[in-house]
């Protein structure tokens, strides 16, 4: 099993070319980048983190949104994301539901 991969504010900003001040901005508007913190407090973030922070920058620098915005669109995809799984853990529950009525016959 590989090891997760932490990085430092320096380091993911230097991955994402943006300025470290526009993470701590984005990161205090926007919930949904939620970094760990070490024993001195510095954040530190993983391959998600970077993840995130890429799809706000696509979305702020390419797609021309404000950060009310990429809220929106952010928690529209939050919602469209848990629905796709809910259907499909009910799906799997149907179906071994079906399973085990042939069983029992």
């Amino acid at each position: 099993m590989e090891k997760e991969k932490f990085y430092y504010i320096g380091e993911v900003s230097k991955i994402v070319e943006l300025p470290a001040h526009i993470i701590r901005f984005w990161e205090k508007q926007l919930s949904f980048i939620k970094p760990l913190r070490d024993q001195k407090g510095h954040r530190i973030y993983t391959e998600k983190d970077i993840a995130k922070i890429n799809k706000i920058k696509f979305l702020v620098y390419n797609e021309g949104y404000k950060i009310k915005g990429v809220k929106r669109k952010l928690r529209e995809r939050t919602v469209k994301e848990e629905t796709k799984e809910m259907k499909k853990f009910l799906q799997d529950i149907l179906q071994e539901i079906q399973e085990i009525k042939k069983c029992l016959q």
